[in-house]
Parts: structure tokens; sequence; C-alpha cells
């Protein structure tokens, strides 16, 4: 059992791990928020001053959507829905290109390694949950001003 400075530590880096992840996430949600932005108004040719609330809801939309799917698409990997995939394509692998498929660290069978996934500790993914709530309210508040002003 560790002690109490190595909990600390190990919590620490699971808390910087977070924020690099929520910062990444955001930054690259600003990106595909302000792409989205330009192509709408590229090819659809709308004047920004009649049609600004209605560009920056769908701008604003994509990326939430984007990364409620990215979440819900973690959460049910969490559950083990690919874990079936995942150990035939590597045990297909292991017998195609290794002389001796058992010594690899591949579980003898697809038991064995649900266990051994089910043990491994798996890290937190809610920052894309609140990236996708972030750009969720602002596009709601963008579409209140769209039906407000119409």
């Amino acid at each position: 059992m560790g002690t109490k400075k190595d909990l600390t530590t190990e919590e620490n880096k699971k808390r910087k791990a977070y924020w690099i992840g929520f910062a990444i996430a955001f930054g690259i949600s600003i990106l595909l928020c302000i792409g989205t932005l330009f192509s709408i108004q590229a090819s659809l040719k709308l004047d920004w001053e009649e049609s600004k609330w209605r560009i920056l809801t769908d701008a604003f939309t994509i990326p939430g959507v984007l990364y409620l799917m990215a979440f819900l698409l973690v959460k049910v990997t969490d559950f083990g829905a690919f874990d079936a995939i995942v150990y035939s394509v590597r045990l297909v692998w292991n017998v195609t290109f290794h002389s001796e498929t058992r010594k690899t660290k591949l579980p003898s069978n697809y038991r064995d390694y649900r266990l051994q996934k089910a043990v491994k500790e798996r890290t937190s993914a809610s920052f894309l949950l609140i990236v996708a709530a972030i750009y969720a309210i602002l596009t709601v508040i963008f579409l209140m001003i769209y039906f407000a002003n119409r």
C-alpha cells in the first residue's frame, strides 16, 4: 500500500491529466466552432447582420453534439461494448504475426480478457461532457435570442 505522499502524487497526476484533457478538448471545440461558423457563412452566403444568431446557434451546436457523442462513446466503451472486437482483432494479429501466441500479453481466453479489463482502472472522461454542456448552454442562449429577434 502506498503512503499518503504517494497517493497525493497520484491524485495530482490524475487531476493534471484531467485538466490537460479538458484544455485540449475545449481548444479543439473552439477551433471546430470557428471553422463551422465560417463554413456556414461561406457556403450559405448569409448576411451576417441578418442571420448572425442563426449562424451562431448552428456553429455552437456542432461541437456540443460531437462532444456529447464522444462522451457517450467513451462510456459505452468503459462498459465493455467493444471488448469482443478488440480481443478478436488482437488474437488474430498475434496468431498471424507472432510465432508463439501464448507468450504475448494477451490472455488465453475471452473471459480472462474481460476480467483483466474489469480490474483495470478507468480514467475519467467527464471533461467531454462538461465541454458539451458549455456548448449546449450557449446554443440554447443563442437559440432564444434568435427566436426573440425573428
